[in-house]
């Protein structure tokens, strides 16, 4: 059997389908691997309130490193287990860069999301339109997100800058490049901003500390440019078929797309072949 015992899954495009479900190849491979005492995470950049959709513990995903490695959480126990914060003194200059673009600001604090109930309206605009139902039902709002962010700057995991355009996010993405933070592109338009060094990797490192495992004896699965720091990291990294340039080129193999059973291949040729 493999020497792996533990794989890590991003969500959207990997572990999701392009409706945003889990296909049924992937809940039968998840039993197959929990059969052979294997354990099954997420590494994710959602915050953990954008997960109670799903029944993770139900499914055997006991474990997830959420906000891009700034939260690891026990799906099973509703706790969370170890959090990173970005320096307090940082936020003001964020909040300020984040007012010179026309954005949508998602603040994560301690596992929970804060948004503008007028940004949710619009998020058509920051071609974000596939969520817009989960933030909708997940968020926690406040009516000025920026100055919710500021009255809680010590306790900020993670914030997401959702822009119009690329080119908005690239002109917000060199005002920041100063500041000693971890900058990641994700979706179409986002600029994830957390703890200068953390990321999906070091979440991963974090999550396999906790557990009392190697990193080598982790596998970890994504599609994405917020992924390539745990493709990197894992003992192995593994794309998806539909993943962009910048993760297949970080992996260590690829395997089919997340509508044509990627995840239960991944499972049954890396986890327990």
């Amino acid at each position: 059997m493999s020497s792996y015992k533990l794989a890590a899954f991003d969500m959207d495009g990997t572990l999701l389908n392009s409706r945003k479900e889990i296909q049924p190849s992937s809940l039968a491979a998840f039993q197959r691997a929990l059969e052979k005492g294997k354990i099954l995470a997420l590494d994710t950049g959602r915050a953990v309130s954008e997960l109670t959709q799903y029944p993770f513990a139900d499914m055997g995903i006991r474990y997830g490193s959420c906000a891009c490695g700034t939260v690891i959480y026990d799906f099973a126990k509703k706790e969370v287990l170890q959090r990173r914060a970005i320096p307090a003194d940082l936020i003001p200059a964020i909040l300020e860069v984040s007012r010179l673009e026309d954005l949508m600001l998602q603040v994560m604090v301690e596992g929970v999301s804060y948004t503008e109930p007028g940004d949710i309206d619009r998020m058509e605009a920051f071609q974000m339109g596939v969520y817009k139902s989960l933030y909708a039902a997940t968020s926690s709002f406040a009516e000025d997100v920026r100055a919710f962010a500021l009255a809680n700057a010590d306790r900020i995991n993670k914030i997401n800058l959702y822009h119009t355009d690329p080119e908005s996010r690239e002109r917000t993405r060199h005002r920041l490049a100063s500041l000693p933070i971890s900058l990641e592109f994700a979706e179409t338009t986002s600029l994830e901003c957390t703890p200068r060094g953390v990321s999906k990797g070091t979440g991963l490192a974090d999550l396999c500390s906790v557990l009392g495992i190697s990193i080598e004896e982790a596998i970890g699965v994504g599609d994405a440019f917020n992924d390539v720091p745990m493709l990197k990291i894992a003992g192995l990294g593994v794309a998806m078929g539909n993943s962009n340039e910048a993760a297949l080129k970080a992996a260590d193999a690829v395997i089919a797309d997340n509508d044509h059973d990627g995840i239960a291949q991944v499972i049954d040729l890396y986890l327990l072949s």
